[in-house]
């Protein structure tokens, strides 16, 4: 059982999702195959795709350049986000050129299988990075937006930060799969009208105190800022999104979906 904050908002069963499921009120989420939901619906790529992580390069926001550890314009599912239609938590698709959500779940916690694959074996290295997401929320109250460093937990099987929004309300926290959430920061201080795009910037960083230093910006203006003295490791990042009121529907279109290179 967990609380969201912003309402109170008591959350009832959630099992979240690690590698490409939805969460509803089914448990038993393991990292080596997605929600009891998603694991009976996904399809299963017949060869080996290959990553859109790429070595390149972007502007940072100093004008330096930053490298791109991995992006995905989701044209297609080559790296396997998971592709889900359930009749009773909604469905994940492609479409257009955007990754598609209409979700009537409790919490969706969404990472690509190849970054979930490298953290496992050992390959992935993303602990101090900028998470961008382009993004319409076309219809719902919940949240969404993005998480950084999920990686294993000591009362839950995972956990991670994630940075959230919606209109009239953004957030950084720290949550788990048995949906425990500590709010870090927030602010109602955001205008972000459904139907219009929303472009998501979270950074996660260790500053030289070994401190963690955790920004939202939200339609490239600072939003929040938060520092956690006891910052979790290394770890993947993703999408996330939690309906409200709970299973009621939230549709998103995803447009876009990077990871940079931070400087701690």
């Amino acid at each position: 059982m967990g609380t969201w904050s912003r309402v109170g908002l008591v959350l009832l069963g959630v099992a979240g999702a690690t590698q490409g499921g939805f969460g509803g009120d089914a448990a038993g989420a393991t990292r080596g195959a997605p929600t009891l939901i998603a694991s009976a619906l996904r399809s299963t790529p017949t060869t080996t795709p290959e990553s859109t992580s790429v070595p390149a390069t972007t502007a940072g926001s100093d004008g330096s350049a930053a490298e791109v550890l991995f992006e995905d314009p989701f044209d297609d599912d080559r790296n396997e986000w998971g592709v889900v239609e359930d009749p009773q938590y909604g469905s994940a698709a492609f479409d257009d050129g955007d990754y598609v959500w209409e979700f009537r779940g409790s919490v969706a916690h969404w990472l690509p299988a190849v970054l979930g694959g490298q953290f496992d074996r050992g390959e992935l290295d993303m602990r101090d990075v900028v998470v961008h997401a382009e993004l319409t929320i076309l219809d719902g109250d919940g949240v969404a937006g993005v998480f950084c460093r999920e990686n294993p937990d000591t009362d839950a099987e995972w956990q991670w930060y994630e940075f959230v929004a919606r209109d009239g309300y953004a957030a950084i926290r720290q949550s788990d799969l048995e949906a425990n959430i500590d709010v870090l920061a927030e602010t109602d201080d955001v205008s972000l009208p459904v139907g219009e795009p929303i472009v998501i910037d979270a950074t996660c960083v260790d500053d030289a105190d070994g401190d963690a230093q955790l920004s939202l910006a939200v339609n490239g203006t600072s939003v929040i800022h938060a520092t956690d003295d006891a910052p979790l490791e290394n770890g993947v990042p993703g999408l996330q999104a939690w309906t409200f009121p709970v299973h009621e529907q939230i549709n998103i279109r995803w447009h876009e979906f990077s990871v940079t290179q931070a400087e701690a």
